[in-house]
């Protein structure tokens, strides 16, 4: 009985704390490596690992002093906005709710998607030559991005939640329209800061945008390889979870470069 008892506060406990800190120092040199590896610059990773999802265009892009973003005006919306949510939702302690937003606040979302929709409908229209609402402009994408982003952080990260922890937060990740609005100021500087292309944003829009969209593609695929494990609720603590998770991460980053090569082989094929 007592050993049991002991395994079983074990198991609770997490895995070892050596496993941990491996984990950690594996990110430390990842992003090291990242940053300082000889061969090509930091921003040129971020668009190899970002340049599966985004066709990052030129003339769909900001260049901060002259030096393209690693993502697309409206990807970068998009990603920058979901980083900014999820690290606003980590500051106010909501990471482990479980409930998506209140009917009046999913509305609110949906016109967020609804209007990146139209947006992302027109300048396609006019890329192909065909009648379209209004003239496209980098500021426009990157403002329905951004909303977007943030509509995607108020859903996925409840949904993710969920299906972690054993012990869910009840609460949801905007409780009211007014808690919402906390949002607009924290995406108002995101959206000016990109549009002042300054010099100084390049690796700090770059990098914060990359994160989000890993961190998306993430839970995305934490939903499903918890549902297909059967691992759903059995999480106590995040050091508990925190090797499924940064397993997680891994797999994110190596199909967005799987992504990136096939792009790659494809255009070279065509451009033969």
């Amino acid at each position: 009985m007592r050993v049991a008892a002991t395994q079983a506060k074990r198991g609770a406990g997490g895995p070892p704390r050596w496993l941990v800190a491996g984990l950690l120092a594996g990110y430390a040199l990842a992003l090291v490596g990242l940053a300082v590896f000889p061969g090509a610059t930091l921003i040129e990773r971020l668009r190899a690992l970002d340049g599966g999802i985004c066709a990052q265009l030129p003339g769909h892009s900001f260049f901060p002093g002259g030096e393209q973003l690693p993502l697309c005006a409206r990807n970068t919306g998009i990603y920058l906005g979901f980083a900014t949510t999820f690290l606003y939702l980590a500051a106010s302690r909501r990471l482990r709710v479980s409930r998506l937003p209140r009917l009046s606040v999913m509305i609110v979302l949906g016109l967020a998607i609804l209007l990146m929709g139209v947006d992302g409908f027109n300048s396609l229209f006019l890329d192909l030559g065909l009648p379209h609402l209004y003239q496209p402009a980098n500021w426009l994408r990157l403002l329905s991005g951004l909303g977007a982003g943030t509509a995607m952080a108020a859903i996925i990260v409840p949904t993710a939640s969920g299906l972690i922890w054993r012990a869910d937060d009840p609460r949801s990740s905007f409780d009211s329209l007014g808690e919402l609005a906390l949002m607009l100021p924290l995406l108002t500087i995101d959206f000016f800061v990109v549009i002042s292309v300054a010099p100084i944003i390049l690796y700090p829009v770059g990098i914060l945008s990359s994160v989000g969209l890993v961190l998306a593609l993430t839970l995305v695929n934490l939903v499903f390889a918890l549902g297909l494990t059967n691992r759903l609720g059995r999480f106590n603590s995040w050091r508990q979870f925190f090797p499924v998770f940064s397993g997680v991460v891994v797999l994110a980053v190596v199909e967005l470069m799987a992504l990136f090569l096939l792009k790659s082989s494809v255009m070279n094929a065509l451009m033969a």
